[in-house]
């Protein structure tokens, strides 16, 4: 009997130590949220896509596995025009990431051709990550430890005008072909002509009543998304992002695209509240 009793209590320990694995197993693995990935999605020319350009935008594992996926919407104030929300669990798993988790960015066309672009960075739950896509295969070029993105067929026209223009050498973003003190990659920002002084992204009016915001007028192109930066001073400046509204009397923006429709060009203004108590503030325009 007693050596009965003995096997019984082996049987029970092996049980219990099974189930006890179990319930580790369970908890090495568990949700932990959502993190947002809040993009925008422009064309090779640097312009916002809308929904009529029917792409979708997938977050892919490294096993292929579609973790999430999005339309491209319309843009918002802000010029965004995606929203991907990665599902997240302690461990990846076939259907959730993990924080820290690389995933690859897929765009698919309606007619199903699809295009891999660079990496998205899986963050932690509940926290907004935002990145800026182009439709198009890029070219990357480096200089002073600076790099800066460009869409190859944008290279390609370029390199064109280059020819026909008579410039030597290979494109470079960080040159100032028409010497009007913005760069290449700069007018690539705007939607402007790189060999043309008289295109650039300028401020054409300005005007600052002491009880309301600072109106900033400037030359829009359609598509594009523009932000303002401050500074108190132009000696050692520093310049940081400053709220804008669409009116006066709008909520205010990181940024602000006017329309998306690209034939929308014209004179626009922008408006920015001053920083309270400064006796002088300097503003620049930018294209985002």
């Amino acid at each position: 009997m007693i050596k009965r009793h003995q096997t019984m209590s082996v049987v029970l320990a092996v049980v219990f130590a099974v189930l006890n694995a179990a319930s580790v197993v369970a908890a090495v693995n568990f949700p932990v949220g959502t993190h947002l990935i809040k993009g925008t999605l422009k064309d090779w020319q640097n312009k916002v896509l809308t929904s009529s350009a029917a792409v979708t935008i997938q977050a892919v594992s490294t096993n292929g596995t579609v973790i999430a996926s999005t339309k491209v919407a319309d843009p918002t104030a802000d010029g965004c025009n995606f929203l991907l929300q990665i599902p997240l669990s302690s461990k990846a798993t076939g259907s959730t990431a993990a924080v820290g988790d690389k995933l690859n960015c897929v765009l698919v066309q309606e007619s199903g051709l699809s295009l891999a672009v660079e990496q998205l960075d899986v963050g932690e739950a509940n926290t907004v990550s935002n990145v800026c896509l182009a439709f198009m295969n890029m070219a990357s070029y480096t200089k002073d430890g600076e790099t800066v993105k460009v869409a190859q067929e944008y290279v390609d026209t370029i390199a064109v005008w280059m020819e026909v223009l008579g410039y030597e050498g290979n494109y470079d973003p960080f040159a100032d072909y028409d010497n009007d003190g913005v760069s290449n990659y700069g007018e690539y920002c705007a939607g402007t002509n790189p060999f043309d002084a008289s295109d650039k992204l300028a401020i054409t009016a300005y005007a600052a009543p002491q009880s309301a915001p600072h109106a900033i007028s400037f030359e829009y192109v359609g598509g594009h998304v523009y932000g303002v930066a401050t500074t108190l001073s132009l000696t050692n400046p520093k310049w940081a992002a400053q709220p804008v509204k669409k009116s006066e009397t709008d909520a205010e923006q990181a940024q602000v695209m006017p329309s998306a429709d690209e034939e929308d060009v014209g004179m626009t203004t922008i408006y920015v509240v001053p920083a309270e108590g400064a006796t002088s503030q300097f503003f620049k325009l930018e294209a985002k």
